[in-house]
């Protein structure tokens, strides 16, 4: 969306402690009764976040979840990838459904949620990002209103949260530049635009085409100097409900649009590295 500063919404939760510990009992108290939006027995949304070893960065993650503003009936799993750390016990101690996948990779973690879920449709989400408060009823909507089309995926957009050594406005140039390729994209290749930290599609399709099985699965941040050239379990996903007839649909605006953490990028090497080695790919297929 090429925001100049994080919106309000954000800015409010990035000034919340990321320790649970720094939390009066109180506050945990009405995180934990708004998160119960999350505890219907009869979903129809399935919202599926893999975590691997996210104790002190998953917080923000929940508190944007439990703002969420929707009438439909929805549940969270969280796919605990192996974590060595205190996630799994912080989810629990939250009231959050917490999975076990002990196969390490992002795919496997999906697969094991998505198999778990009980909603008829999955949101797909990551446990660095925000989600806004309209975010669900968005997303699953341009599902359910276009059934005869049929609509099997949908994506949405991001901005990155500021990091550090990144002030916002470089990476609002730099999602400015990246808009030209993404827009390409959606015109012959909606695939490749199709993020599994804002994404969702029909949960039927997904378990009926093995969408999440691909040769090499990634593993949780990736490694630092690394484009991706194999193919990821969120596009490939993507790619055989399209192949299956289905349409991938953007979801536009504000309700579309998360904020995610820069660590991809600062892995990278920070911003400048980053946009070199992808431009190098995009344009000159290096």
């Amino acid at each position: 969306m090429n925001f100049l500063h994080p919106s309000k919404w954000v800015t409010r939760i990035l000034k919340k402690p990321l320790q649970i510990s720094q939390y009066s009992e109180i506050e945990k108290a009405s995180l934990i009764n708004k998160l119960k939006i999350f505890s219907n027995p009869s979903p129809l949304v399935s919202v599926v976040i893999p975590a691997w070893n996210e104790e002190e960065g998953i917080l923000h993650t929940l508190h944007s979840l439990a703002d969420t503003n929707t009438s439909l009936p929805v549940e969270l799993i969280v796919v605990d990838n192996n974590s060595t750390d205190g996630t799994a016990n912080l989810l629990k101690s939250l009231g959050v459904q917490v999975l076990l996948e002990t196969k390490q990779g992002v795919g496997h973690a999906r697969t094991a949620g998505m198999h778990h879920a009980k909603g008829k449709y999955i949101l797909t989400g990551d446990s660095d990002t925000l989600y806004p408060a309209g975010w669900i009823t968005a997303m699953v909507n341009a599902m359910a209103d276009n059934e005869q089309v049929p609509v099997y995926c949908v994506h949405g957009s991001y901005s990155f949260l500021p990091g550090p050594d990144t002030p916002r406005w470089q990476y609002a140039v730099y999602e400015m530049l990246s808009s030209f390729v993404i827009k390409r994209k959606e015109r012959s290749q909606p695939f490749l635009n199709v993020l599994g930290f804002n994404c969702g599609f029909v949960k039927a399709k997904g378990i009926e085409l093995n969408g999440y099985d691909i040769e090499t699965q990634r593993i949780f941040r990736g490694s630092a100097g690394e484009v991706e050239n194999n193919a990821t379990e969120d596009g490939m996903m993507a790619l055989r409900l399209q192949n299956a007839g289905g349409k991938i649909m953007l979801v536009p605006g504000v309700d579309g649009c998360v904020w995610t953490s820069d660590r991809r990028i600062q892995l990278d090497g920070g911003l400048r590295k980053a946009l070199t080695m992808r431009v190098k790919k995009h344009l000159f297929g290096k």
